[in-house]
């Protein structure tokens, strides 16, 4: 292959990458509802941005896979939240490759707040997990421990 033509095909596959990334940024994650009955007002809701949770159960009633879906909304109050983080581990730490960590919180959400869903973890010998839950209005932690 001539330089001319490696440079038109790498330029060729380059630009395919861009059209499929480009498609796949334009399709954006769902927003579960998690209530009944008529929408309230925005005013009245809490929204969460799911994050590092890669599943949440709301009230022991409202299941929502990170899959699908990006955010909830809910009404402000105080929850039950169940959630879930995994990370890629050593085949010695665990055979699959892939631990995961479930937490579940009584969480306050206040109208109008959005709130995030992190987790980090150490490496090596004492191996931790941290996760924890951040009001991203007043970058405060309002569930969990935030890695040091």
């Amino acid at each position: 292959m001539r330089p001319g033509q490696f440079t038109a095909a790498l330029g060729f596959v380059l630009l395919l990458f861009l059209i499929f990334s480009g498609c796949a940024a334009s399709n954006p994650k769902e927003v579960y509802r998690a209530y009944y009955g008529v929408e309230p007002p925005e005013s009245k809701l809490a929204t969460l941005d799911l994050g590092a949770a890669y599943e949440l159960i709301i009230d022991d009633r409202y299941y929502v896979s990170g899959g699908k879906y990006g955010t909830v909304k809910l009404p402000a109050g105080t929850h039950r939240i169940q959630w879930a983080v995994g990370f890629g581990v050593s085949v010695m730490v665990e055979p699959s490759g892939y631990a995961a960590f479930d937490i579940a919180s009584e969480v306050s959400l206040e109208a109008g707040h959005t709130y995030k869903f992190f987790a980090d973890r150490t490496t090596g010998h004492g191996y931790k997990v941290y996760c924890w839950i951040e009001d991203r209005t007043t970058g405060k932690i309002v569930n969990g421990e935030k890695k040091p």
